[in-house]
C-alpha cells in the first residue's frame, strides 16, 4: 500500500517536471461535450380567408318595344320583342333584313327592369353569329340611353359586364352591326342580373 502511494507521488512529480521543462505557455483545455437542445417549435393556426362571390340576382325583364331613332322609322319587328324574354331559346326577335348593312347608327330592343337599379351584367343569346351589340341604360322607355358596356361580337351566348355603378330602369340591347351572312341580327334570349 505504501509502495502504491509512493509510486503515485512519483508519477505526479514527473508530470509537473515535464510540464515545467517544456517552457510552454500553452494551456490545453478540453471542452466539455456539447449537447444540442432543439429549439421550441411553435405553431400558429393558419387563417383561412373565404372569398365570397356576389350572389347574382336575376332580373325580371318586361318587353317594352324597339328603339329605332331617326333616321330609323321607329319600327323594327316590334311584335317579336316578347320572344327575347320568354324563356324559350327557340323563339327570337330579329332586325329587319338589310341588304347593304345599316344606313343608321343601329337599332335595339328596350326591356323594362321594373325600377331604376344597379345592373351587373346582361346575357344575350343569338342563333346567328356575326352581329355586334352593346348594352345601354336609361330612365325612360324612349331614352336617352347611356352606354353601359363594351361593344361585343355575338356568338351563342355573350356576357356583357356592365360598367361599375351602371344604373337604369330601361335596358337596351343596341345592335351596331348585323350578321354579314344574312343581313340581320337575332336575339333568342336576354337575361339580366343585379348584384346584392
Amino acid at each position: 500500500m505504501l509502495a502504491a502511494v509512493a509510486l503515485a507521488a512519483f508519477v505526479a512529480a514527473m508530470v509537473v517536471i515535464a510540464v515545467a521543462s517544456t517552457g510552454s505557455n500553452k494551456t490545453t483545455v478540453t471542452a466539455a461535450p456539447t449537447t444540442t437542445v432543439p429549439a421550441a417549435i411553435t405553431t400558429r393556426p393558419v387563417e383561412v380567408t373565404t372569398v365570397r362571390r356576389r350572389r347574382a340576382i336575376p332580373l325580371h325583364l318586361d318587353p317594352t318595344g324597339v328603339y329605332d331613332p331617326p333616321p330609323g322609322d321607329g319600327r323594327e319587328n316590334d311584335s317579336q320583342v316578347p320572344n327575347a324574354v320568354d324563356g324559350d331559346p327557340a323563339t327570337s326577335w330579329s332586325t329587319e333584313h338589310y341588304t347593304q348593312g345599316f344606313t343608321k347608327d343601329g337599332v335595339g330592343i328596350v326591356l323594362d327592369v321594373g325600377t331604376r337599379r344597379l345592373i351587373d351584367r346582361v346575357l344575350v343569346g343569338t342563333d346567328v353569329a356575326g352581329s355586334r351589340a352593346e348594352i345601354r341604360l336609361g330612365d325612360a322607355p324612349t331614352g336617352p340611353f347611356r352606354l353601359a358596356s363594351e361593344n361585343q361580337l355575338l356568338d351563342g351566348t355573350t356576357t356583357f359586364g356592365l360598367n361599375d355603378g351602371a344604373t337604369g330602369r330601361y335596358l337596351v340591347v343596341w345592335f351596331t352591326r348585323l350578321s354579314p351572312t344574312i343581313g340581320e341580327a337575332h336575339v333568342t334570349e336576354v337575361r339580366g342580373f343585379a348584384g346584392p
